[in-house]
């Protein structure tokens, strides 16, 4: 026994127990040469033990083994290392010492042992089985769900394919979420289940619409309706802020912002009482994940663009980009996606002002997300967040305008990586509108910059773009070629 306790202390001490983990073990000295190694131990696993711990149940003749004397992690790792050479040991003595611990009373070994020991057998050539162990016990019965789930499936519409318990039996669990956490904000499992075409059919219309919400109460319908006369008649910043602080615990009482700010209509206000609604207010989530503040932008910010022939206010737009940069996810969602697919297209102004907000507010993760999107997402994923008023104002495909290359030529002159699918649509649609805006210094400069830019994700369709270019006729026709002719 002596001789093999640096043989115990190496598996006790390597945290995995395989051929590899004896590579580095003597050969000689405190370990014999031969047999080697695992034979070795596997007969001293397998040999009685003269006395067993007084701890130890009291266990059959037959079971006496030294094995069953070893500390349970140390089982488990000779078991792995066994294993590990299962197949230049002897069969019998490999079978036998798995059957005894499979079949060993309950409690005796843990569970990383009997996994062991059913690893050890199942390596092993078929056979007749291991006396008193039922084969599917651990195989046939192995990757089975338990009775209680068995006997869900059979009587039961499940929640999700893959989960047989009835919608209707964890109703009591899903709860609303009253506290702003991650609840499914009043909206039952049930509902979700049973809902869910409903919700197909409610943005299919192109925007996206807040989760179903409780309807307004008629106190709460005609407390907005006060508002909405109150706020396009302050006259000073203080009423400003008391007017946005009863429209704030209004959405946050009713449940329902977008309710309710459909029926206030804040962005009918002034330019000041507009900064200070940026400024200060904060609505809830409502369940969507662009956030309370993609509702702030879209009805305040949004409309005073959508209709938007000159520059707007610098009160107006310092007040909006400030906003947008603390929080340029829903800009995105509720000022750039809207903007660039206004059914009637970008016009200098509007371009402007998004020109801006990508330069000053985004990350250019968060552009070439958008670009991507854009170009070259499911029309699904161009659905933006904006008010039922102006749903009528906004569509789900791109309006291509001289203002839209020039936002497209702002992107690509600050270096921002997009992705080949991305560029392989701007190439494509740089194709189709060439003729369109054939003298268009600004078609030309964006051209020019795709070409010089994006160079290597473009020379593959160099055909395209020579012909797109020989259908401009502008000063910058001769340099874009200039580009595209060299590299051939």
């Amino acid at each position: 026994m002596e001789q093999w306790l640096p043989l115990f202390r190496h598996l006790l001490a390597c945290p995995v127990a395989n051929a590899d983990a004896f590579s580095s073990f003597p050969a000689s000295g405190d370990c014999p040469s031969s047999p080697p190694p695992a034979a070795a131990l596997l007969r001293l696993l397998v040999s009685p033990a003269p006395t067993l711990p007084a701890s130890a149940p009291d266990p059959d003749p037959t079971a006496a083994i030294l094995f069953q004397t070893l500390p349970p992690f140390l089982q488990s790792q000779a078991l792995s290392f066994v294993a590990s050479s299962a197949g230049l040991l002897d069969t019998h003595l490999v079978r036998a010492l798995a059957a005894r611990v499979l079949s060993g009373p309950p409690g005796r070994y843990g569970f990383w042992a009997r996994r062991g020991a059913r690893h050890l057998l199942d390596g092993l050539p078929e056979k007749e089985g291991v006396p008193g162990v039922a084969s599917e016990e651990f195989v046939d019965g192995f990757h089975e769900p338990p009775p209680c789930l068995k006997e869900a499936a059979a009587r039961a519409r499940p929640v999700l394919p893959w989960l047989p318990v009835d919608c209707r039996s964890v109703m009591g669990v899903v709860a609303p979420d009253r506290g702003g956490g991650d609840g499914l904000d009043g909206i039952g499992l049930e509902t979700l289940v049973l809902k869910q075409d409903e919700d197909l059919e409610m943005q299919e219309a192109g925007c996206v619409l807040p989760p179903q919400a409780p309807p307004l109460a008629d106190l709460i319908v005609q407390r907005a309706l006060d508002l909405q006369k109150e706020i396009v008649t302050v006259e000073s910043v203080l009423v400003a802020k008391r007017v946005v602080k009863d429209l704030q615990d209004l959405c946050v009482e009713s449940r329902n912002a977008a309710a309710v700010l459909s029926l206030v209509q804040p962005w009918e206000a002034d330019d000041d009482t507009l900064r200070v609604l940026l400024s200060n207010l904060l609505l809830p989530e409502d369940g969507v994940q662009r956030g309370g503040l993609a509702f702030v932008l879209c009805s305040v910010f949004l409309p005073q663009l959508l209709e938007l022939q000159r520059p707007p206010s610098s009160v107006l737009l310092s007040a909006a980009l400030d906003l947008c940069k603390r929080h340029p996810a829903a800009a995105l969602e509720a000022v750039l996606f809207p903007l660039v697919l206004r059914k009637g297209g970008l016009n200098v102004p509007q371009c402007d002002v998004l020109t801006r907000i990508v330069k000053e507010c985004m990350h250019p993760l968060h552009v070439a997300a958008f670009c991507h999107r854009l170009l070259s997402g499911e029309e699904q994923d161009r659905k933006p967040v904006c008010m039922p008023q102006h749903h009528e104002n906004v569509g789900t495909h791109l309006v291509w305008t001289e203002s839209l290359f020039t936002l497209f030529y702002s992107i690509l002159s600050q270096d921002i990586c997009l992705t080949p699918s991305t560029i392989g649509e701007l190439i494509s649609v740089t194709d189709e509108r060439a003729s369109e805006f054939s003298r268009s210094l600004k078609f030309g400069n964006f051209l020019l910059c795709l070409v010089s830019k994006c160079w290597h994700q473009c020379k593959n369709q160099r055909v395209l773009l020579e012909r797109a270019a020989e259908r401009t006729n502008t000063f910058l026709t001769k340099a874009i070629l200039a580009k595209l002719r060299p590299a051939s």
